[in-house]
């Protein structure tokens, strides 16, 4: 009788209720969409950030453009046309974050810029609003302005 007792005791203790079929897709559909925002909110971050670090990339590449033009006393030449970058002739890699103006800028053995005409380079984010930056170069010094909108 004891042995009875004491296994009605721990069924009764052990019982574990399981959710209904309702509560089931109700905890999966409010899960689903929690989901489904926070993954939304994270691809908007990431693209924001690949076209923030494609920009100080650029930066790099235009101030090493210009020191190698310096060092081994040749002229290297930066480029875009098409939303595509061509770094002395030799395409670089845009990411979709990015869309570049037109713009073809040569470095002299001194590190000047050679030409005016084009000294102006506007890099769009599309997903920062359509924010806009823009590097106007100057002659002489070869160093640039940066400015946002």
């Amino acid at each position: 009788m004891t042995t009875m007792r004491n296994i009605l005791t721990r069924s009764a203790t052990l019982q574990i209720r399981a959710f209904t079929l309702l509560e089931s897709l109700l905890t999966l559909a409010v899960t689903s969409f929690l989901i489904l925002i926070f993954s939304v909110t994270f691809q908007k971050t990431v693209h924001v950030i690949r076209g923030e670090i494609f920009v100080l990339q650029f930066e790099n590449i235009l101030k090493n453009q210009q020191t190698q033009a310096v060092t081994n006393a040749e002229v290297r030449s930066l480029s875009a046309s098409d939303g595509t970058v061509f770094v002395n002739g030799a395409k670089y890699h845009v990411p979709s974050e990015t869309l570049f103006s037109d713009f073809s800028i040569a470095f002299k053995e001194n590190g000047n810029i050679q030409s005016i005409k084009q000294a102006k380079i506007v890099i769009s984010l599309p997903f920062e609003n359509d924010k806009k930056i823009s590097y106007q170069l100057q002659l002489g010094s070869g160093q640039y302005r940066k400015t946002s909108s």
